[in-house]
């Protein structure tokens, strides 16, 4: 391995002075400016964490180093010893099996149990907490959770450094260029050559796309295959914000780059992979596609020799992964994304280079460098997806041989790929099966200070687990004691505990520090005065793999003396809820949870003192699904020292401030969680709302609903800006129609006005109808969805009121009533809706928009669109109030269909949701509604916009058709 990989291999490794070593001395060979990045992370880590070395032992000048002369435990000696890496006899091997099994046999208790309610029965209805993903890669679930919580990408340097690796090849690398050159793109790019040591010179063909690209070429020596290093170079020279890969034998799609920089330009935790298709090129000229942008897409696929990345279909090669695409909607309810990782057609942020880290240099031979690559930005907390526009095209000759044997170097690198990645690719083996993984499947941690008496027996519980693909990782906070001598002392040359020490910073410091320093996928707390019973890890770890979705798995503990005598049982909980949690710290030891959902978090709070597992807890419980057994899997030593202990008012203090947080993360503004008493020791609570929420609700305190029973109209309003001429609006609604008994206004509370919120108290004390406002939907300039939402949630709104409606209308801020008594027509009618053709425009919009393209296939047998009468503007149309609720259920489920894939519509919905949904009901029911065209007239002649004159013309009845009541649109 050269210096360059060493150092990259140090810096994955957390070794950061070894890195820094290595960098420098990578410096004087290849020059400075390839590894100025490298060595500047190196020393900002090293200032966070100035005494990680690379002996696994972190330690201070002044603090004293004893060489670890303790045996090693038990389980480690039999890992060691199944690889033959120390020797064990026969008998000594079967002596240390029956300890271990003495050391593991004990099962952990059953916890007490009682019926519990849920959600309490004090937690307020009307709160509602933030919703959790689907699944640990829903990219649309987070992308809410980034909108809600403000977080905005910053980018310094928009555009695509196209990383483009290649051996050899340089047809097909022509044609990858000329593809290259003909994109549609405003956004900048590079293309960085990576040369792993080819035997046929590049350089002319990199010199024909010097004026037609920005190009640049680096190569590296021959040392077989050395895909990962090659690719690395090219990463260190990138200049753009986003990096796009692609192989030498894919050429892209003209709209590749475009389509990679505009989704990452919304979500740069995004990592994007692209699908492909397999094309035979060997006979066509470069030229030809440099003067036929199309050509590329025009090509008929063919069967490719790569039984590894394809499938054959007849005389075909299809991707294997679309499959897996269609059945996980793009990827989001995957449970291994990285699966689909192939580094020959991806794109993500370069920001997260310095999360994850670069491509392991250890695979050198094809395959498994870019999954356990592609592993890591999953674990650090990327979100994968596919998307349309970023096919490319796999240029593999019919008939020929790749360089590469593809799959005689998967059989060498799969091992170690799941030497590298825990997840999904190892399972729970018996111990005369297992042995020490470089990654290991579970980390314990360990936040050590001013425990040498008790650390041994802490350390020793975790060790001896049913479970051993596992490792402790302690974290020193600066003790003052001999408590680094004693682990030194004890597990300094033990293979499976990795040691780390810092200056005191606190729990949550050192909990930081020892998160980040563990390797495993699941992460277990072990507080340094406790200990495990043998099989709390095994217990959640089971859960775990059953349910890829969960992100926490905790127990309940029992609280001992420290010589191990029982003092009491400790509080449990016997069922989650988020309700709960929220009010009272539940999620007890021993916890368990993954390292991804950790990283959805930021961390442990460094700047409170005590309640800081209880926020830690409540941030996990926000970014996924918890579980709670009822095992009593920890043992907490109480001896008078424990922090919880000596500073109950600090930690009563804190209590509620974690929890008003966690509500202001979830972007619930108008509750707040209050203390109940002034007692340190007391827990008890209560919600009240917020200044926010009084100043909203005070709006209409003085109206009280009014039953009428002359009454049968609801109105439903949408504005979608300012509320000048409100109150016109209202006035002539009750001007023209009697029969009106409660108006509801979908509004956007942010031109709620004080002077408007006046204006609405005094037109109800005059005339006495209903006034409801509504603004539960969030406002989005470019959501073609909002209208036909916010008038669900108006009608929503009024089901919660039981209010006895015969008829509801749904009106247009900028209409006008013209006639009286629209109530008199309405009444013969089922529905009032118009019913025209679609056109061109509309069924291409509908066709490019699977959730409802699936629904007409459903009920219509997919019809042909051009046959099926379904638009008409929404305004002025009307229903009973039965059937309004009938529609909004059918409506409902294809909002949800669209929000589960993140799949916005490119028209109006409230246009022919409702046609079509009522088409369903239809269909589903067999009644036919007696039906008729809506109450608004606004002919396409007039451009939608009524004059003055126009106005008072129609309000004489000229004309205006007969079965016509509002005018629209109008200036007011």
């Amino acid at each position: 391995m050269n210096t360059l990989s060493q150092a990259i291999k140090a810096y994955n490794s957390n070794d950061y002075q070894l890195a820094l070593k290595l960098f420098e001395k990578s410096a004087e060979i290849y020059g400075r400016k390839i590894v100025e990045f490298q060595i500047t992370k190196c020393k900002e880590k090293l200032s966070a964490h100035p005494s990680v070395n690379s002996a696994h032992l972190s330690v201070n000048k002044e603090e004293k180093v004893n060489v670890c002369d303790s045996p090693l435990d038990i389980a480690t000696q039999l890992l060691l010893s199944n690889v033959k890496k120390l020797v064990l006899s026969d008998s000594e091997k079967n002596t240390l099996k029956n300890k271990w099994k003495l050391l593991t046999e004990k099962k952990s208790e059953n916890a007490e149990v009682r019926a519990v309610a849920l959600v309490p029965k004090d937690f307020p209805k009307d709160l509602v907490l933030a919703p959790l993903p689907d699944h640990v890669n829903d990219f649309t679930w987070y992308k809410k959770r980034k909108k809600r919580l403000g977080i905005k990408p910053e980018h310094q340097h928009v555009g695509l450094s196209i990383i483009v690796t290649t051996f050899n090849r340089p047809a097909i690398l022509s044609i990858t260029f000329a593809c290259l050159v003909n994109q549609k793109t405003h956004y900048p790019f590079e293309v960085i050559v990576t040369d792993d040591g080819s035997q046929e010179d590049l350089s002319p063909i990199i010199r024909q796309y010097e004026n037609k690209l920005d190009i640049r070429y680096v190569r590296q020596k021959d040392n077989g295959f050395q895909a990962s290093a090659a690719r690395n170079m090219g990463l260190r020279l990138a200049k753009y914000d986003f990096i796009g890969l692609l192989d030498c034998d894919m050429a892209p799609n003209p709209l590749w780059v475009h389509s990679y920089v505009a989704e990452l330009l919304e979500d740069d935790d995004l990592t994007i992979i692209g699908p492909r298709k397999y094309i035979d090129t060997q006979h066509i000229d470069p030229k030809d596609f440099l003067n036929n942008a199309s050509l590329l897409e025009s090509l008929p696929e063919v069967k490719t020799n790569n039984s590894v990345a394809a499938k054959g279909e007849g005389t075909v090669s299809l991707d294997w992964r679309l499959e897996q695409f269609e059945k996980t909607e793009n990827l989001r309810l995957s449970d291994s994304p990285f699966r689909f990782f192939a580094a020959g057609n991806v794109a993500f942020a370069k920001k997260w280079l310095n999360k994850s880290g670069f491509f392991d240099e250890e695979f050198n031979h094809w395959g498994g460098e870019d999954v356990e690559f592609g592993y890591r930005l999953f674990r650090y907390g990327s979100f994968f997806k596919t998307i349309d526009g970023i096919m490319a095209y796999h240029q593999e000759p019919p008939g020929k041989e790749n360089e590469t044997d593809r799959e005689a170097g998967k059989n060498i690198t799969l091992d170690i790929m799941r030497e590298k990645v825990p997840y999904i690719y190892r399972k729970l083996l018996p111990i005369e099966d297992s042995h020490i993984n470089r990654v290991p499947l579970v980390s314990i941690y360990i936040p050590a200070y001013n425990c040498a008496n008790y650390i041994q027996r802490c350390v020793d519980s975790a060790l001896n687990q049913t479970v051993v693909d596992l490792e402790v990782c302690i974290c020193n906070d600066g003790s003052t004691d001999n408590t680094l001598e004693v682990i030194n002392k004890l597990y300094g040359n033990n293979p499976r505990v990795r040691i780390m020490s810092k200056p005191n910073g606190g729990i949550a410091s050192a909990s930081n520090a020892a998160v980040s320093f563990a390797k495993g996928y699941y992460i277990g707390q072990l507080d340094s005065d406790d200990y495990l019973e043998p099989d709390a890890v095994e217990l959640c770890l089971k859960e775990f793999l059953k349910d890829k979705t969960l992100a926490c798995v905790y127990t309940t503990n029992r609280n001992v003396n420290p010589d191990g005598s029982l003092i009491a049982n400790g509080y449990n909980w016997p069922e989650f809820s988020r309700e709960k949690l929220t009010t009272a710290m539940i999620a007890h030891h021993f916890r368990m949870f993954t390292i991804r959902a950790w990283h959805l978090t930021d961390g442990f709070n460094e700047k409170i003192e005590n309640a800081v597992d209880y926020d830690m807890f409540l941030k996990l419980s926000e970014v996924g699904k918890f579980k709670h057994l009822n095992k009593i899997c920890y043992n907490r030593v109480l001896h008078g020292d424990n922090t919880s202990i000596k500073k109950l008012g600090i930690q009563k203090k804190n209590h509620f401030v974690v929890v008003n947080q966690s509500l202001n993360r979830q972007g619930i503004t108008y509750y707040n969680y209050d203390e109940f008493d002034d007692l340190d020791e007391s827990r008890k609570y209560i919600f009240n709302k917020t200044a926010e929420y009084q100043e909203e609700i005070d709006i209409l305190k003085d109206i009280k609903i009014i039953q009428n029973k002359d009454a049968k109209i609801a109105v439903s309003i949408f504005y979608p800006n300012t509320l000048n001429g409100l109150v016109k609006k209202l006035n002539n609604i009750i001007e023209y129609n009697k029969n009106i008994f409660v108006i509801v206004l979908h509004v956007d509370k942010n031109h709620l006005t004080p002077d408007i919120k006046k204006e609405i108290l005094a037109f109800y004390h005059k005339h006495q109808v209903n006034i409801l406002l509504n603004n539960d939907i969030s406002y989005y300039t470019s959501n073609r969805l909002i209208k036909t939402e916010a008038h669900l949630s108006n009608i929503n709104k009024l089901s919660q009121l039981n209010l006895n409606c015969e008829y509801i209308i749904f009106d247009n801020h900028d209409s006008l009533f013209v006639k009286n008594d629209s109530y008199a027509y309405m009444k013969k009618y089922d529905v009032g809706m118009n019913f025209s053709a679609l056109t061109h425009d509309w069924i291409e919009k509908i066709n490019a928009h699977p959730p409802f393209k699936k629904l007409i296939k459903t009920y219509f047998n997919d019809n042909d669109l051009k046959s099926m009468n379904v638009k008409g503007a929404s305004q002025g149309m009307f229903m009973t109030y039965a059937l309004a609720h009938e529609l909004l259920t059918i409506i409902k489920e294809v909002i949800t269909s669209c929000q589960s894939i993140d799949s916005v519509p490119e028209y109006n919905t409230e246009d022919i949701w409702f046609q079509f949904a009522l088409l369903i009901l239809e269909k589903k029911t067999g009644h036919v509604f007696n039906k008729t065209s809506t109450l608004t007239y606004m002919p396409w002649e007039r451009k939608l916009q009524w004059t003055n004159e126009q106005i008072e013309s129609a309000k004489r009845g000229e004309n205006i058709p007969v079965n016509k009541f509002i005018i629209n649109s109008i200036t007011l």
